[in-house]
């Protein structure tokens, strides 16, 4: 499977400038289809779905941004091995040793200082003791022993300022990050145009004058 790549700037981001183009073509062509010398039926008609076409446009646009974010934080939290890992088909009997041994490693790194849990992994690395490196990082994560994530991450990971582009992503896609701002301005669909409020009174009025004119042809509608 490819790996997920960095998020680009959103002047550079593939869904951001497909929105903004959505934006450009929708107001382009409403204007284009407003100057025809059409009823107000007919233009209310095409700028609606040309309208709908932007509204499904940017809905798609930005759920495609926010399934790359989720897959890039979702490889990111992976390369620091958080848990027991246990492998999928491990046998009961092996998985609830491998669990114990987990189990017995976090509670210990949990309980410890942090310069003591920097002992543990440290140690962990040195006789690849896979229970205490998942125990004592995961530990990490729950008290917030962010130095030495990080410092873990700089000595075993490729990906430069892993937490913090870990944390960019859980705040962006929680609503609480500046680039939350750029999403309000190019995702937010434009504002909806008169002709869609006013569709439904022309075509009553057109549904009305055609029965008006079978009465007279002496139809019934």
């Amino acid at each position: 499977m490819a790996i997920p790549p960095p998020m680009p700037h959103p002047n550079d981001d593939p869904d951001t400038i497909a929105v903004r183009a959505s934006k450009q073509t929708f107001t382009e062509a409403a204007n284009k289809a407003r100057s025809e010398h059409a009823s107000d039926l007919f233009v209310a008609e095409k700028v609606a779905k040309l309208y709908e076409t932007h509204r499904t446009e940017a809905t798609e646009a930005y759920e495609r941004l926010t399934a790359r974010r989720r897959a890039r934080l979702d490889y990111l939290e992976g390369l620091v091995p958080i848990g027991p890992g246990i492998p999928e088909g491990t046998s009961p009997a092996d998985k609830a040793v491998l669990m114990q041994a987990f189990r017995a490693a976090y509670g210990q790194a949990k309980d410890a200082t942090s310069k003591r849990r920097t002992e543990l992994l440290a140690e962990a690395e040195r006789f690849d003791d896979e229970a205490m490196r998942r125990g004592a990082l995961t530990a990490a994560m729950d008290v917030s022993d962010v130095n030495l994530i990080k410092h873990w991450s700089q000595l075993h990971l490729d990906e430069a300022d892993h937490l913090d582009e870990v944390a960019e992503l859980r705040a962006t896609l929680a609503g609480r990050h500046f680039n939350n701002r750029w999403d309000y301005l190019d995702f937010n669909v434009l504002p909806a145009p008169h002709e869609v409020s006013e569709l439904p009174r022309l075509q009553a009025a057109a549904e009305a004058e055609r029965r008006a004119r079978m009465q007279r042809r002496g139809f019934t509608a």
